[in-house]
């Protein structure tokens, strides 16, 4: 088929957005108002989902963290629960040896369609749930062009476990492209503007998966506390940058490699994990360690109360980064080549083009504040112990997760390397 014939599915899925910026001053919450969390309940198999979910995310992490080093070795981060509901939708597509492909990547196989997508839909229903002082909504839309049929089955699959509303649009129309980026505005609290530059009359369909989240610390950073303090970078360079400071009881532990610290948001269903490696570690050998088969569950197993003297610098993180070579590598290179079978979109013969994540996040003495935008691309291709008092001083390159606690889904991943004005 001429190439004018082509079509340009582009599935842009999981805008992310973490805020919590508020003044702390003004927006102090009285945590003990607060309800418990809501504990999320998960049968043996999605027990067993979330650790295949887990696992992708260190692997996910892992690769980037490598390319990163090699290249330019700047700040990152990646949310690897983005990633992966974009793959899973986009999976719902795919057929023979390019489906086994991508659940090979996800880490997810011998799992049952329904099991994969309903674990899906059991998160997006209970995170929303869990934390009434968290802001949390999770929205999904698929823009299909209104020429071409979509297979119903595909369109029935989405709705159903993803609550994807449906709309047919003209892609030839330049202002389709305004109504998409409103979306994923409206749907990220205006954080994420726009996913797309133009659209093309031959483009079959955009998926989008938008995620707002607003949390604010439990316990605060009160920022007369505040202060310079010098950043020491892995080749022993020096910078000046804001740092936090608080003395308060969270759950610490720590190993051969690192230092640990939990930081609940809310009423602690949420938190980020503050990963320091240990003097003569590298920050290299994290990533490494995070891969190694039950690492992570053993490390979180050992968090215990205790009163830490805590220095986190405050932190802004923007990054866009390509997925192609990473999901390649992970064993899912037929989704990208000619031979991949899509068949389960529609008659069209297509395969992933790219897949694209774009990443913002932003920490203060209140909260944290992050976004992330997926975008899956396709082609038709012929058309406790006792607490104890320690010190937790961030002054060098460092990672972190923000995780659900009682299911441990991972929601974003970071390293914090260095700072530019």
């Amino acid at each position: 088929m001429k190439s004018k014939k082509n079509l340009l599915i582009l599935l842009t899925v999981a805008v992310i957005f973490v805020s919590g910026s508020c003044n702390k001053e003004n927006n102090d919450l009285n945590m003990k108002d607060l309800p418990d969390p809501i504990k999320i309940e998960l049968r043996s198999a999605e027990q067993q989902i979330v650790k295949s979910d887990q696992n992708f995310a260190f692997d996910v992490f892992g690769k980037v963290f490598t390319e990163e080093a090699s290249g330019d070795d700047q700040n990152f981060m990646v949310s690897p629960f983005s990633l992966s509901m974009a793959l899973a939708m986009t999976w719902n597509g795919a057929a023979g040896e390019t489906k086994t492909a991508m659940q090979h990547t996800l880490k997810m196989s011998g799992y049952a369609n329904d099991d994969i997508n309903g674990y899906y839909k059991k998160l997006k229903e209970a995170l929303l749930k869990t934390d009434s002082s968290t802001k949390l909504s999770i929205a999904n839309a698929i823009f299909t062009n209104k020429l071409v049929t979509i297979r119903p089955d595909f369109i029935k699959t989405n709705t159903d476990f993803y609550n994807a509303t449906v709309q047919p649009v003209d892609f030839s129309l330049t202002t389709t492209k305004d109504i998409i980026n409103k979306w994923a505005s409206d749907n990220t609290n205006g954080l994420i503007k726009a996913v797309i530059d133009k659209t093309n009359p031959y483009d079959l369909m955009y998926l989008l998966n938008a995620i707002y989240f607003k949390g604010i610390w439990t316990t605060q950073f009160e920022k007369k506390n505040t202060a310079k303090a010098a950043f020491t970078y892995e080749n022993g360079t020096q910078k000046q940058v804001d740092m936090m400071k608080q003395t308060a009881k969270f759950n610490y532990t720590e190993d051969q490699n690192l230092q640990i610290v939990q930081l609940p948001y809310g009423n602690q269903a949420f938190s980020m994990l503050v990963l320091l490696p240990k003097t003569g570690k590298k920050l290299s050998d994290l990533p490494v360690a995070l891969q190694q088969q039950n690492y992570w569950n053993n490390l979180k197993a050992g968090l215990h109360s205790a009163e830490v003297d805590l220095f986190l610098p405050k932190f802004k993180t923007e990054y866009s980064k390509k997925l192609n070579d990473v999901l390649t590598n992970m064993g899912m290179g037929i989704a990208f080549s000619d031979g991949a079978d899509f068949s389960g979109m529609s008659d069209l013969p297509a395969k992933i083009a790219f897949v694209k994540q774009d990443t913002y996040i932003s920490t203060d003495e209140s909260g944290t504040e992050a976004a992330a935008v997926t975008t899956v691309g396709m082609v038709n291709t012929s058309f406790p112990s006792e607490p104890q008092k320690v010190e937790f001083n961030a002054n060098k390159p460092f990672l972190y997760v923000i995780q659900e606690n009682s299911t441990g889904a991972i929601l974003f991943m970071g390293a914090v390397k260095n700072f530019t004005e």
